[in-house]
């Protein structure tokens, strides 16, 4: 796929144009929910695309997108929306594949991208009722699966097979294939009630649990050896597409007040620092490595939950910089990265109350 030469004929198709403001913001207009898009020596360009919420990249010019229209009031003269989900052309616009949109709990792709296992939720009179489903991306075929948890995680161990760990009271962890076949792993329920995060990296499955960021080997999956490498309060782990470095979430409360502390670290699989100190901060969101693993970018809260601020860490120079800074929520649970790792967006959410929807996709190029 060529890459993008240039944002500026989006800039141009698209009714949003480039936003570019000065480093340095009074404080008036941050207090007044503005965004700042931080620009330095050029060395990246923004886009805006209004009304929607981008989920992913398809290509290198195509991302998904959610989009809500406003389709009347209810009885209590309130604004009902409508979700669509579609295929948006950055460069010339236009749209393709549009269909209602879906909501997943769970949105686990396989390695090879072929196969999708997903679980919904819902309410029946007064149970919580839960669905699995495998969905094939190559025909579009949709498999029921007999798991009847409501809660837990997926993570594919490889390109056929889901391990599913569930919840209190969901039976434990279980393996998946391609045909729906559920088969019990009971050497692992020691771990399931207590994980809080579980990926594959390499040959082994890591996790946090009560004791850390910890890992047992793929190949002793029926008689596990734990081995914890980080013992510290970890929230969360991100490792790099080829599993060399780990980003580490710690967490603990400030000795001085309530407000809490997190730091952002980098780890080699076996728990050894690469980097002690990336960030601090209250609150670390949607951090994500580019496909090529040249950058770690985040979303991080200094005063919860006044400002956000997005960070990108240049990794060959371990260099940090700040590239927007907002007091408008950035909405979803990632940013997303184009294959050719010179595109990366994210989602604004510019609505002022929980009963309308003013998405906002901003979308940076790197030079």
């Amino acid at each position: 796929m060529k890459q993008l030469v240039c944002l500026a004929v989006m800039a141009i198709l698209l009714s949003s144009c480039v936003t570019e403001k000065s480093q340095v913001a009074t404080k008036n207009a941050l207090e007044e929910n503005t965004d700042i898009v931080l620009d330095s020596s050029n060395s990246w360009t923004t886009s805006r695309l209004e009304g929607i919420h981008g989920t992913g990249w398809i290509s290198d010019h195509e991302i998904e997108f959610v989009q809500s229209v406003k389709v009347g009031t209810d009885e209590h003269h309130e604004p009902k929306y409508k979700d669509t989900m579609g295929i948006k052309d950055i460069i010339s616009g236009d749209v393709r594949g549009e269909k209602p949109g879906i909501s997943y709990d769970i949105y686990a792709v396989s390695p090879d991208g072929r196969h999708i296992y997903v679980k919904q939720n819902h309410m029946e009179d007064e149970n919580l009722v839960a669905e699995h489903r495998m969905i094939s991306r190559d025909g579009g075929e949709t498999m029921e699966i007999a798991n009847q948890a409501a809660a837990g995680s997926a993570v594919w161990l490889d390109n056929e097979h889901v391990l599913y760990m569930g919840g209190i009271g969901d039976g434990g962890v279980v393996q998946i294939d391609l045909q729906g076949k559920i088969t019990p792993m009971p050497a692992l329920n020691q771990f399931d009630t207590n994980v809080k995060q579980v990926t594959k990296i390499g040959e082994r499955l890591y996790f946090v649990g009560v004791v850390g960021l910890s890992y047992i080997e793929m190949s002793q999956l029926d008689n596990p050896v734990l081995h914890t490498i980080y013992d510290e309060n970890v929230n969360r782990f991100y490792p790099s597409p080829d599993g060399h470095q780990i980003a580490v979430v710690t967490t603990k409360f400030g000795s001085q007040s309530d407000r809490m502390k997190s730091e952002l670290l980098l780890l080699d699989p076996d728990g050894n620092p690469i980097v002690d100190h990336l960030e601090t901060g209250e609150y670390f969101y949607s951090i994500t490595w580019s496909l090529d693993q040249s950058k770690l970018t985040y979303v991080v809260t200094k005063h919860y939950p006044d400002k956000y601020e997005v960070h990108v860490v240049d990794m060959k120079r371990v260099e940090n910089k700040m590239i927007y800074k907002s007091g408008n929520q950035v909405a979803g649970s990632e940013l997303f990265w184009s294959p050719n790792s010179k595109l990366m967006m994210f989602t604004v959410d510019r609505s002022h109350s929980t009963l309308e929807s003013k998405p906002e996709t901003i979308i940076y190029k790197f030079n």
